[in-house]
């Protein structure tokens, strides 16, 4: 009887393995698969966990990287890519002007819906809405007092991680190709410094974004 349940088990253990992998090669034959540039600028602060901005701190920002998409379906993508970030702020304590810049690599992954002709646009364009996660690694941290710059890697923690929102419009152009105008969020759910708590990145930005 044993043998018989192993044998049973075993059967059912390969027909779901054929299932997966059917499914996943259907879905592969299906996905189109397109990557290049993307570029922003924008305006970064720290602040307490979920609150969206602290006004009094930001600080200009920029941003590039590579970007990949895999378009599953007509309304559904996964992005991913690799960009540059500078993160920090800028604030005054006791008349003295103080900038922290941060530099992190950063990591994407994003779920993405988009609507073309259901949603009005007639020659091509696409209404997108992008979420998901994002890790960051620290490359550099510095601080600037009145203009006196000195290092402060060792007082920030090396990862940073949290969710990504982007809202934009895609336009195609030059016949295969996809330029993507973006509206970004970025909230970080990691503390930022190991000597002062409750400080998290936050970061809004417009980017530009070119797909091959």
């Amino acid at each position: 009887m044993k043998q018989k349940k192993n044998d049973s088990g075993k059967r059912l253990y390969s027909l779901i393995l054929v299932g997966v992998l059917t499914i996943g090669l259907s879905l592969a034959s299906k996905a189109q698969m397109s990557y290049g540039i993307k570029i922003g600028t924008g305006v970064t602060c720290q602040s307490d966990l979920l609150e969206l901005a602290n006004n009094c701190d930001v600080r200009f920002s920029p941003t590039i990287g590579f970007v990949g998409k895999y378009q599953l379906n007509e309304g559904f993508a996964l992005k991913s890519g690799l960009e540059y970030q500078q993160k920090g702020r800028s604030f005054t304590e006791d008349h003295v002007d103080i900038t922290n810049k941060l530099q992190y690599l950063s990591l994407p992954v994003k779920a993405e819906f988009s609507a073309g002709e259901k949603a009005g646009f007639k020659k091509g364009q696409r209404l997108y809405f992008a979420v998901g996660p994002y890790l960051s690694y620290m490359l550099d941290a510095e601080a600037k007092l009145d203009g006196i710059a000195f290092d402060m890697k060792s007082d920030t923690k090396d990862f940073d991680a949290g969710l990504g929102l982007e809202l934009g419009m895609e336009f195609p152009v030059f016949n295969q190709k996809a330029l993507q105008v973006g509206l970004n969020y970025d909230m970080g759910f990691v503390e930022v410094y190991k000597s002062e708590a409750d400080l998290h990145n936050k970061m809004a930005s417009v980017s530009l974004g070119l797909l091959f």
